[in-house]
């Protein structure tokens, strides 16, 4: 077998042992899939799984980071663009966050759920929580150039980091409501974003004291 057969054989298997993680990871649960599952469903004996992936933590690495390394990058375009109002940009972040996760269906989850750590963990051990914690740090600043509360500088950011989590726990919840959805996406976005950017709207009009956005 020559070296680029071989190669190729290798870069085959490692795609089709990410592919099955990600599956089993969406339909099990990340703490519930063990590698000897993985490399069943992959084709791969339980012994050889490790020459390719050293652990799930590895697999879940590889699987999820150049995702959200994508949704990034569409964070800091709409954050980039000065010359659209503040609420017009936590509206566009909000929306790339809720597309992006409803495109991946149940795999979502494991994106942005499986062994993750606090938000204002300052120093993660896992490269993907590192990633995770910097877009909620963008949702977060999104959010601040509309809202801005004044005593967020009075109390090191508490103020305003509650104020995102909010707003996470709320995006959250839009996206785990349609997650298993039988309807097109494109349809189903059409027809319920309205509604979405309606309630950012009103919570985030009630977290500023007097009630109005920032020009």
């Amino acid at each position: 077998m020559t070296t680029t057969k071989r190669k190729q054989l290798t870069e085959d298997m490692k795609t089709a042992i990410r592919r099955s993680a990600a599956e089993l990871f969406a339909e099990k649960g990340y703490p519930y899939v063990t590698m000897r599952e993985i490399a069943k469903q992959a084709g791969c004996s339980h012994t050889a799984i490790y020459l390719y992936f050293k652990n799930k933590e590895e697999l879940l690495q590889q699987i999820a980071i150049p995702s959200l390394l994508e949704l990034e990058e569409a964070f800091l375009a709409e954050l980039a663009k000065r010359d659209a109002a503040p609420i017009d940009r936590l509206l566009a972040v909000c929306s790339r966050f809720a597309v992006f996760c409803l495109s991946n269906g149940s795999l979502q989850t494991v994106l942005f759920m499986s062994g993750s750590v606090r938000v204002d963990d300052p120093a993660p051990t896992l490269e993907i929580n590192v990633i995770r914690n910097r877009l909620f740090g963008h949702l977060m600043k999104a959010l601040q150039l509309v809202v801005a509360p004044p005593q967020a500088e009075n109390d090191g950011g508490e103020a305003m980091l509650n104020r995102a989590r909010v707003l996470f726990y709320y995006v959250q919840g839009f996206v785990s409501t349609y997650t298993d959805h039988a309807e097109p996406s494109e349809s189903l976005l059409a027809r319920v974003l309205p509604v979405f950017h309606e309630g950012i709207v009103i919570m985030t009009r009630g977290m500023r004291q007097d009630g109005a956005f920032l020009n």
